[in-house]
């Protein structure tokens, strides 16, 4: 029998070594466990009603309502005897690694503080790391899936990624959601130039670029295929666009990898041959100019047969979403 209490307080203080501002978290993901710890055997429905119960007084909204959600918490609950042993895993690890990513992100951004809280939940299968909304109140949380990290980082892969989060939470401050598919593009290149120029070797794997398939040969191998989508895309407000380019499952055009976007965003964030910390402060108009003046000179280089982005175009923020 795990030590539950010690874990929640491992949760409280484990972040204390820092100096100035210590980064804390509330960890969600215990009492998930104890949950389905204590409902084994029970009925399906008295199950999910109990995490649902337990949970949404901790952090209202955390999880959805609607029966889908509630299928994704019955599968959880099934699934939780196999996957405890790494699940508790994440959890011991979390605040260990977390304070040393912190450590390490204050050595490039000095001032950092997260704006925005974290939690350490079960994310049901959902996200291993991201910012999203919650209601009531479209509150906005940073939260991390201990059941995805168990499934995706339980290697050298942790540090990198919490590297990308972090940065997601930094780039807050001077550039906040806008509705422009080249907006997402911005942020998660910069997230991922962020976890490369702090991990120096980092591999294709630490940075995220081999989820579901290694993304740099086919994106490569494809190249103004890529270019030419983000330019004929760049202004676009459709999220099915977003998905084609930047979320697992989101059908690529044209033979490009599932996930192309972050490998472009890449490349596009170190062409402009600015450091990381000097991207990180852009706001939308520099931003958009950089970005697309950067996009412009690749496909050049590319030979691209496509027409480049408008030079000016309206940035809209009428939508928040998830990063």
């Amino acid at each position: 029998m795990r030590n539950l209490i010690l874990r929640i307080s491992i949760a409280i203080l484990g972040l204390s070594c820092l100096g100035a501002a210590p980064v804390g978290f509330t960890d969600l993901a215990t009492p998930f466990e104890q949950v389905a710890l204590a409902t084994a055997g029970q009925p399906e429905a008295m199950r999910i009603a109990a995490v649902r119960r337990t949970l949404s007084a901790l952090l209202p909204g955390v999880y959805a309502d609607g029966a889908a959600t509630d299928r994704r918490i019955a599968r959880a609950l099934a699934d939780f005897p196999a996957r405890q042993d790494g699940y508790d895993r994440a959890i011991s690890t979390f605040p260990g690694a977390l304070s040393d990513a912190v450590t390490k992100f204050r050595t490039v951004f000095p001032s950092f503080t997260p704006p925005l809280p974290i939690y350490l939940y079960h994310s049901l299968g959902v996200r291993d790391g991201g910012s999203d909304y919650l209601e009531p109140g479209h509150r906005l949380v940073m939260l991390f899936g201990a059941d995805m990290i168990a499934r995706l980082h339980a290697d050298d892969s942790l540090e990198p990624f919490l590297d990308h989060e972090l940065f997601h939470l930094e780039h807050q401050r001077a550039f906040r959601d806008c509705d422009q598919f080249w907006c997402v593009l911005w942020q998660e290149g910069l997230a991922v130039d962020a976890a490369a120029s702090m991990n120096p070797g980092a591999t294709d794997h630490q940075l995220l670029l081999d989820m579901p398939a290694p993304i740099r040969a086919a994106t490569d191998q494809r190249w103004t295929t890529a270019l030419c989508f983000v330019a004929a895309h760049f202004d676009d407000t459709d999220d099915a666009v977003v998905a084609q380019a930047l979320q697992g499952g989101g059908h690529p055009p044209s033979d490009l990898p599932e996930r192309f976007g972050y490998y472009v965003g890449l490349r596009i964030a170190t062409a402009t041959g600015r450091r990381i910390d000097q991207l990180d402060r852009l706001d939308h108009p520099a931003a958009r100019k950089l970005l697309r003046a950067t996009l412009v000179r690749l496909m050049a280089d590319a030979k691209a047969n496509c027409p480049p982005p408008a030079l000016k175009a309206a940035t809209t923020q009428r939508a928040a979403h998830p990063v």
